[in-house]
């Protein structure tokens, strides 16, 4: 599962993903991503043959009338919501609602929670934002559910960075940027990947797709494992 919050990310995402390439027996596994958008639609997406599906919600804001309900992401974190719900800040989901999923099972529920974070806009976060993205993933801790942050527009806020991509891990502000955020959201700094998003180039960047496939990566993993564990657990049971 990912939890995203800039709509032009999702381009990126979906384009970069076609080029992970897994083993045989990774792709019998379809791991379920949540995507963290400014939609008012729980959407569904799938890419190709890539044994991913990701998910959008609507995104956070600052008040209770705003933004998506953190309720319905946990809701969506255990898999009781289907696809096409409408997402309500005042409504969120419950059991009479015909998009809720009473009895979910492993491929309901969401197997990586993803927070897109910009690099230039972390200071300016409102703690009001911060405590409904901590709620979210206090939920997620509990359910086992791996988390991971994306600290996009790293070129912002790092000049060496803007002019050399690859210097990236050499940069001293990016690391300043990168324990914020874990101070803020209270998220591990190995569990934190800067990189930058596609914006002004017209043709594809390896130095940028490395940097992201390497994330991506990471994030399979972790999903992979997750859904391995709970399998094991229901054949236990």
């Amino acid at each position: 599962m990912w939890l995203l919050s800039q709509e032009w990310f999702l381009t990126d995402v979906l384009g970069l993903l076609g080029l992970l390439l897994l083993g045989p027996r990774n792709r019998r596994l379809r791991l379920y991503l949540l995507l963290y958008f400014f939609y008012l639609q729980y959407e569904k997406y799938n890419v190709g043959d890539v044994p991913f599906t990701f998910y959008d919600v609507m995104g956070l804001e600052k008040g209770q009338s705003k933004g998506v309900d953190t309720n319905d992401v946990i809701s969506a974190l255990k898999g009781h919501i289907s696809k096409d719900y409408t997402f309500k800040p005042l409504d969120p989901i419950d059991e009479a609602n015909r998009y809720y999923i009473p009895n979910p099972t492993l491929n309901d529920q969401i197997h990586c929670l993803v927070s897109v974070i910009p690099a230039d806009k972390i200071s300016m976060m409102d703690d009001e934002v911060i405590q409904k993205m901590k709620e979210i993933r206090a939920a997620a801790s509990k359910l086992g559910i791996p988390q991971v942050v994306f600290m996009t527009r790293v070129d912002k806020v790092c000049e060496m960075t803007e002019k050399d991509i690859t210097k990236l891990y050499q940069s001293r502000k990016i690391k300043e940027k990168m324990m914020e955020c874990s101070n803020r959201l209270g998220v591990t700094m190995n569990c934190i990947f800067p990189v930058k998003n596609y914006s002004e180039e017209t043709k594809a960047n390896e130095k940028l797709n490395c940097l992201m496939l390497e994330a991506l990566t990471q994030i399979v993993h972790s999903a992979n494992d997750f859904v391995k564990k709970n399998s094991n657990q229901l054949k236990k049971e």
